[in-house]
């Protein structure tokens, strides 16, 4: 419902823990915020005593937060929510610590998270040193945990005895007991070491905000992300060059200029070979092999050119392949019976090889003599230094060339025949260090090369760099690795160079890769790969710094011409809008449905029409599915669901695992054209809403005070309420709804959003199969209006709440300018303060600071700070005290790391900077909301982002006037008796 607020509420002790789990269980994550500030603290105390390391501590417990949203219906216990927590914490601990050796972050990008308001005044005293870390679980990994738990929950938090002993849901005793044995098994030197930093790493602000933007519609990346998405035939996708033909001209310089590295293997031999007739037939074959692979390269454009995006691509490129291959082997089966047939033939007239190599070892065996050096140290039975020196003469009659050459061993040997310990020299090397024309050790460089690190030729080891790399990652002419580059790059994960081919993302002057959303040189695989580390690397060392540029400027390409066709979008004939998102790795699906219908379209006297609609919608009978209550449709979908109207839309949203999607699919459909609701149905979700609107306005005090404080700056049209007036709400009757339903929740006002785990191919094809028969229905009517702001004065209301002992709420509120205007940027700057300045979460009781409320996704029209009031506050004294929290917050000029701050602040919500899809496939969810509502609010991200750049003091000062005095609504709350 209209309880989807996604901003900080502060934290009322009146609520209880099950109170407010009834209310998660409906769907609101206000309240579900508003337990995770409440218990962050005793969570993180647990993940860190399980796990020992404060950033593996915080991702899991954000994990922990996540599950029980997903599992909330499972919790038959409310009031033993936090023994639940507890429970599933130490188990994501324990499996964390096992899986992973180091954290790994994965709610989102550090730039991403750099953005997110911190604790206090100043953030260098909210750190903890790597080296402080490490000795504070040095000294606590020590103590048991039955007494670790406790230890690190007083301090972190700095809670009284009592507050541990409710945590824990122990007595007092046992812990004062654990507390004095804890500290006692601490060693005296690192008590206070220990303290301090437990006191300065304990969960904040950035905790709290992170987890919700985790759960709720703030995850989202940048426009070409999410509208980049490509349609390609089959599992694989060829792309044109990246950029045009300055891409593919730098491309193919990179091809041939890195298959001409291949004379490596071949060169290196033939130098080192005894005679020029052995020389030459290495030399022969190595021109053969550049002549055909350059033309294989050059055909291979051909094939790109004329298979690319149809079903024969696949069997043409693995034809040539093969093809290529096959080539490859061949001449290397030739290339080693030519040399046996010289060697055999080998004779005194032979002409010995002079070339400089092989010239430079005869003189220095000149020099020396044919004389061999073994010390007279050694170690394990080897000497420490052998050396084994021959000068190379013109063979005698039938001798045999390499007969009788001489083994040198030891720990450093130089000979014909090496095998040394640390240092191996010779034309076959084998040692930790190997150099040769064949050389194998850890590290080798030779002709060919085989080791962990190798340089060759033929370069195979784990890093594997030459003429031909093979490895884990490899470098050269031919690259062929988990992660390659070079002129033809062959990767099983990630390929970059002239030539790319690779199995998850590819870019360069020519590339196919097959994952990366079926990715190759588009904006999401620039967007996935340019900014990776290896990739960047590849394309410097390739000497290819150019073709990155241009590859990273393309990224940065402008949108499709009007009436462009846009990969992932399209418009189905009975008007429904479709937008897909394949986010690589995500697991699970979310679909959602926005239809163009909200509070503002409710008629006269029928305020809440909307909010009612939303409710039968999602537990009405719909094709196959029966009737279902609200809490059956939350439990149906662990993985998360929503339904929520607001002033101008209503989404209904699910997600659900990628083999459910044809299921889902097919009950959206029917929800759209078959929604059978009956009497029962009214009668049972009727006062679901009014209990639910009462709860918006008054049971709950944070969301009284807001809510009545949003109806004063945006006053519902036609004489309604947020939510619906529960008279208005009473007088609804079923044939209204039914002919609501019938006539404006149908494709033409909708637009639905397939987000995570799916194929686009796929997904499309299913969407037209479900939706393309239904009937477009009618349009939407125009919205009315909202009345005119009533501001300068204080509203005094008096409601019954769930505890009438509850303190008394005063709330501001001011209107937000609408997205796109001219002050929208600098406004969301002053907004980004206001959330870093509001109240620390856990700060426990009712006036912990000012709270703020601006969920700019689902209810962008107002900025409000609340608070709780103190004890003998008037309402002047309150107001007047949240107008100077107000004034003090505009009032400082602008920062110089402001305008950057806010565009990865403002990232997850409007798509100002880049999220990984790391982040993006955490939820779903978020990045079909975002999708959706950022449409509809002609949200332009590109020129958010350039607007916040150009920010001067100016533009913050006009902002600023926004929250003058004049312009402010004030409400002062009160609770019955």
């Amino acid at each position: 419902g209209e309880m989807m607020e996604a901003t900080p509420l502060t934290d009322s002790a009146s609520e209880s823990d099950a109170e407010l789990w009834r209310l998660v269980c409906q769907g609101s994550t206000s309240a579900f915020e508003t337990l995770v500030r409440r218990h962050q603290s005793l969570v993180c105390a647990v993940t860190y005593s399980a796990c020992g390391d404060l950033a593996l501590s915080e991702d899991v417990a954000q994990e922990t937060f996540w599950a029980a949203w997903r599992q909330r219906a499972s919790l038959e216990r409310p009031d033993q929510l936090r023994a639940w927590l507890c429970g599933i914490a130490r188990n994501l601990a324990k499996n964390a610590r096992r899986k992973a050796s180091h954290p790994v972050r994965a709610t989102a990008s550090p730039d991403a998270l750099a953005g997110l308001p911190a604790d206090g005044p100043d953030p260098a005293d909210e750190l903890v040193s790597r080296e402080e870390e490490s000795l504070v679980w040095q000294a606590l990994e020590r103590i048991p945990a039955a007494y670790r738990e406790p230890l690190i929950l007083y301090y972190r938090e700095g809670r009284s005895v009592a507050e541990v002993a409710g945590a824990l849901a122990l007595s007092e005793d046992a812990v004062k007991q654990r507390l004095s044995r804890g500290r006692g098994m601490l060693r005296a030197r690192v008590t206070g070491l220990v303290e301090d930093g437990l006191r300065r790493s304990r969960p904040g602000r950035r905790f709290t905000l992170t987890v919700m933007a985790g759960l709720a519609a703030h995850a989202i990346g940048t426009e070409a992300a999410l509208a980049g998405v490509g349609t390609g035939v089959g599992a694989w996708k060829a792309a044109a060059p990246a950029v045009g033909k300055g891409g593919a001209f730098w491309g193919l310089l990179g091809t041939l200029g890195g298959l001409l590295g291949g004379w490596l293997g071949t060169w290196i031999p033939a130098q080192a070979a005894p005679t020029r007739r052995e020389r030459d037939a290495f030399l022969r074959a190595g021109r053969r092999i550049l002549r055909v692979s350059v033309g294989f390269v050059a055909a291979l454009f051909v094939v790109i050119r004329a298979y690319a995006d149809t079903a024969d691509y696949l069997i043409a490129w693995l034809g040539w392949m093969l093809a290529f291959g096959i080539y490859i082997a061949g001449e290397c089966v030739r290339l080693a019976r030519e040399v046996r047939r010289v060697r055999a033939d080998a004779g005194p007239d032979d002409p010995p090889n002079r070339t400089a190599l092989r010239s430079g070892w005869a003189a220095i065996a000149a020099r020396f003599g044919d004389r061999s050096y073994r010390s007279g140290a050694s170690f394990l039975g080897l000497p420490l230094v052998e050396i084994h020196l021959g000068a190379p003469a013109p063979p005698r009659a039938g001798e045999d060339l390499h007969r009788g050459r001489r083994v040198a061993r030891g720990w450093i040997v130089i000979g014909d025949d090496a095998r040394g310990i640390l240092l191996a020299v010779g034309s076959t090397a084998r040692g930790f260090i190997a150099l040769g024309g064949r050389a194998f050790g850890v590290l080798s460089f030779g002709g060919v090369a085989m080791g962990l690190v190798a340089f060759g030729g033929l370069g195979i080891g784990a890093l594997g760099v030459g003429g031909l790399g093979v490895g884990v990652y490899a470098f050269g002419g031919g690259a062929v690795g988990w992660r390659s580059a070079g002129g033809l790059a062959l990767g099983w994960d990630i390929a970059c160079g002239g030539g790319a081919f690779a199995g998850r993302g590819a870019v360069g002057g020519a590339a196919i890769a097959r994952d990366y959303a079926r990715h190759a040189n588009d904006e999401a695989a620039r967007a996935a790969l340019l900014d990776r580390p290896f990739t960047r690397f590849a394309f410097v060392a390739m000497g290819q710094g150019r073709v990155l540029d241009k590859l990273a400027g393309a990224s940065k390409a402008t949108a499709p011409a009007e009436g462009a066709a846009v990969p992932g979008r399209f418009t189905l004939d009975n008007g429904l809008a479709v937008r897909i998102r394949p986010i690589p790795g995500a697991s699970r699906v979310a679909l959602l449905v926005l239809y163009k219908v909200g509070g503002d379209h409710d008629p006269r006297g029928r305020s809440g029409l909307a909010h009612l609609a939303e409710h039968l919608y999602v537990t009405a009978a719909a094709g196959e599915v029966p009737a279902r209550t609200a809490e059956a449709f939350f439990r149906g979908y662990p993985d998360g669901c929503n339904a929520q109207t607001g002033d101008r839309y209503t989404v209904i949203a699910t997600v659900f695992p990628e083999q459910d999607l044809e299921k889902e699919l097919r009950e959206a459909a029917a929800r759209m054209g078959d929604l059978r609701i009956t009497a029962a149905d009214l009668d049972r979700e009727r006062p679901r809403l009014l209990d639910e609107v009462a709860n918006m306005f008054g049971r709950i005090p944070a969301l009284g005070a807001v809510n009545l404080a949003r109806e004063r700056i945006r006053p519902t049209p036609e004489g309604g309420r947020k939510g619906g007036l529960p008279e208005h709400v009473a007088a609804v009757t079923l044939d209204e709804i039914r002919a609501r339903w019938g006539r404006y929740y149908k494709p033409r006002n909708a637009t639905l959003v397939l987000v995570g785990a799916v194929d686009e191919g796929a997904a499309s094809r299913a969407v037209a199969n479900h939706f393309a028969q239904l009937p477009s229905g009618e349009e939407a009517p125009a919205p009315a209006d909202p009345g005119g702001p009533r501001v300068g004065v204080v509203r005094e209301s008096t409601v019954r709440a769930f505890r009438p002992q509850s303190a008394p709420m005063a709330c501001v509120a001011y209107a937000a300018p609408n997205p796109g205007t001219e002050l929208y940027a600098a406004f969301l700057v002053l907004a980004a303060r206001f959330w870093a300045a509001s109240a620390p979460p856990g700060a426990g009781g009712e006036a912990g600071g000012p709270s703020v409320y601006f969920p700019l996704l689902e209810d962008p029209a107002m900025l409000g700070v609340s608070e709780a009031a103190r004890p003998g506050e008037t309402p002047e004294q309150a107001i007047g005290r949240l107008e100077s929290f107000v004034a003090d917050t505009v009032a400082r000029p602008l920062g110089d790391d402001e305008r950057a701050s806010a565009r990865r602040t403002f990232a997850m919500f409007l798509g100002t900077a880049e999220i990984p899809d790391v982040a993006l496939a955490q939820n779903p969810y978020g990045v079909a909301l975002a999708l959706a509502r950022r449409e509809q609010l002609g949200v332009d991200p590109a020129a958010l982002g350039r607007a916040f750049d150009s920010l001067t003091e100016r533009d913050l000062r006009l902002a600023a006037e926004i929250f003058a005095p004049g312009r402010r609504v004030g409400v002062w709350l009160t609770h019955a008796e």
